[in-house]
């Protein structure tokens, strides 16, 4: 893929906000991630035609947009948490936000190699090369900087819990966005089935795996 002069001066700046912000230590990098993930979140959310357009081929349907949009509504979530913990006392929070980030990322990737392997350049709801830019690159940069801070910490355990009832259902919560996760990554056709679509596109596949990457 031949990058125009706009691609190199936004991989540029890119690479040197990414610097900068790791350079300043866990709190400013926490702070530019949730920039950052708001901003692609509210992006998701209010435009997701302009945003598949510049990576898809084929005609762009309604559970396109619902997906993206699902999609983003989970990212700006996902700062949201972020926003309300961050003054926690209790050191482990930060870094189970990295990790789940870490974690969360490493997903994402996946779903785009698998995409490229297997949705590249169909003439209908099939994925463009262009997606190797803004899917891998941009995910890999925000893995590096999660996974660095959150490799620097010796601060793995977690304080006491207590037994009563928020705690309990944040406990199921918590096993439910796992397994449900875990499932729709893994057979997004059968997540789309129970939506009434029996014939997926690429589009569709590979969206309901991002959205399960972050959930």
């Amino acid at each position: 893929m031949e990058m125009s002069t706009t691609d190199i001066v936004r991989t540029a700046a890119m690479l040197v906000a990414f610097a900068v912000a790791v350079s300043r230590g866990r709190k400013i990098w926490m702070m530019a991630d949730a920039g950052a993930v708001l901003l692609f979140g509210l992006g998701w959310m209010v435009a997701p035609g302009i945003l598949l357009e510049q990576m898809t081929k084929g005609p762009l349907d309604e559970l396109h947009m619902y997906i993206s949009r699902s999609f983003g509504a989970v990212m700006v979530g996902s700062v949201v948490t972020w926003y309300m913990t961050r003054n926690s006392g209790d050191v482990t929070v930060s870094n189970v936000l990295l990790y789940s980030r870490v974690v969360g990322i490493t997903m994402q990737l996946l779903a785009v190699a698998y995409c490229q392997m297997n949705y590249r350049d169909l003439e209908k709801g099939g994925w463009t090369q262009e997606q190797i830019f803004y899917g891998v690159f941009g995910n890999a940069v925000w893995l590096l900087g999660n996974l660095y801070h959150s490799a620097r910490t010796d601060q793995f355990g977690c304080f006491g819990q207590r037994n009563d009832r928020v705690s309990f259902v944040l406990r199921i919560d918590g096993f439910f966005c796992l397994v449900t996760g875990v499932l729709g990554f893994a057979f997004p056709d059968m997540a789309l089935s129970l939506m009434g679509l029996t014939s997926p596109d690429g589009i569709h596949l590979h969206m309901v795996r991002c959205f399960n990457a972050v959930v």
